[in-house]
C-alpha cells in the first residue's frame, strides 16, 4: 500500500511542477521572431528568414541580435529539390536587404531548399520547405 501511495504522490507532484513551469511566459527564451512574416531559422553566424509567396522566395539575413546585416557582405547560394524533380541551382538577385529567387515546383506541391550564406569568410547552412 505504501508503494502505491508513494507513486501517486510523486505523479501528482510531477504533474503540478510541470503545469506551472512556464506560467507567465509569453515567449520561449531564445525564440526567433519573424520580422517580415516569414519563417526564421537560427544559424551559427547569423539568422535567416524566408518568405515565400507562390514560387517567389525572399531571404532576409539578420544578425543574432536581429539587426540587419550589410547585404553587400553576405553571399548566398542554394539549391531546390522537389520530390518529383531534379536538384536545381537557385539564382539570386539583391534588392535593398533582400535576396530574391524563384523556385520551380516541377509538378510537385513542395520544394526543399538548402541555402548557404557566407559572411566574413564563414558559412551557415539553412534548410527550408516551400509549399504551394
Amino acid at each position: 500500500m505504501k508503494l502505491k501511495s508513494l507513486i501517486a504522490t510523486l505523479a501528482l507532484s510531477l504533474l503540478a511542477s510541470t503545469s506551472f513551469a512556464h506560467e507567465g511566459h509569453d515567449q520561449v527564451p531564445g525564440s526567433l521572431k519573424a520580422m517580415h512574416g516569414g519563417i526564421p531559422k537560427a544559424g551559427n553566424l547569423m539568422n535567416m528568414e524566408m518568405l515565400a509567396i507562390e514560387n517567389k522566395v525572399q531571404f532576409f539575413p539578420r544578425a543574432h541580435a536581429d539587426e540587419t546585416l550589410d547585404i553587400n557582405k553576405v553571399k548566398i547560394s542554394g539549391t531546390a529539390k522537389s520530390p518529383k524533380g531534379k536538384s536545381q541551382t537557385l539564382k539570386f538577385t539583391k534588392t535593398d536587404n533582400i535576396f530574391n529567387t524563384e523556385v520551380d515546383f516541377q509538378g510537385s506541391h513542395r520544394v526543399n531548399l538548402e541555402i548557404k550564406a557566407e559572411f566574413e569568410g564563414k558559412t551557415d547552412t539553412f534548410k527550408f520547405l516551400v509549399e504551394k
